[in-house]
Parts: C-alpha cells; sequence; structure tokens
C-alpha cells in the first residue's frame, strides 16, 4: 500500500520517469543500466528538490487568527510520502543515487 499526502505522490511519479529515462539514455550509448538508474535516482533527487520548492513556496501558506486565543495560526501545505516530507526525499534519493553509482564504478 502507498501512503502520501498532499502531492507527496510525485515522490515517485518523478523517480520512475527519472530511472526510466536515464536507463534508457545509458543503454542506448552503450553504457549499463544500472548506471543510468543511478544518475535517474540522483536526477530524481534534484527535481523532487525543485518540485518540493515550488509546492511549499511562501505564498502558498495562509494565516488565520484564532477567535478565542486572538493568535496568528499559519497553516502550510503539506507534501509527503511514507510519512516523510518531499523535501528530504530529495536527499534520500540523492543519497542512494550516490551510493549506486560508486557501487557501480567499482563493479
Amino acid at each position: 500500500m502507498i501512503i502520501w499526502k498532499g502531492l507527496g505522490i510525485l515522490v515517485l511519479l518523478i523517480t520512475v520517469v527519472c530511472i526510466a529515462l536515464m536507463s534508457m539514455l545509458f543503454k542506448n550509448i552503450g553504457s549499463t543500466e544500472e548506471m543510468g538508474t543511478a544518475v535517474g535516482i540522483m536526477l530524481s533527487g534534484i527535481a523532487i528538490w525543485f518540485a518540493d520548492r515550488k509546492l511549499n513556496a511562501p505564498e502558498k501558506q495562509r494565516t488565520f487568527i484564532d477567535k478565542q486565543t486572538r493568535q496568528e495560526v499559519i497553516v502550510r501545505p503539506d507534501h509527503s510520502f511514507f510519512f516523510i516530507k518531499m523535501q528530504y526525499w530529495a536527499f534520500i534519493m540523492g543519497a542512494i543515487g550516490v551510493v549506486m553509482f560508486v557501487a557501480n564504478l567499482f563493479k
């Protein structure tokens, strides 16, 4: 079961598209598909980072006044995938891609 909140499903979609494109590209230039997968995961980390910056821009947050306490309440958008915020997935995918890339270099 896939769990996401907001547009967190974009983590999966961006990763699948980047992996597919890079695997095909690396296969066509004579390199291994595993190297293309590693580069695709690294690129998906970058794409996820920029998507998160766009989706969680400061102008997307809203401020309300609580009637009882007269305090401001700031509501921000929440986009997560498997309970991990989208901004952290960028680092996770980048790290996985780097590890795979280095592992393929020494293969």
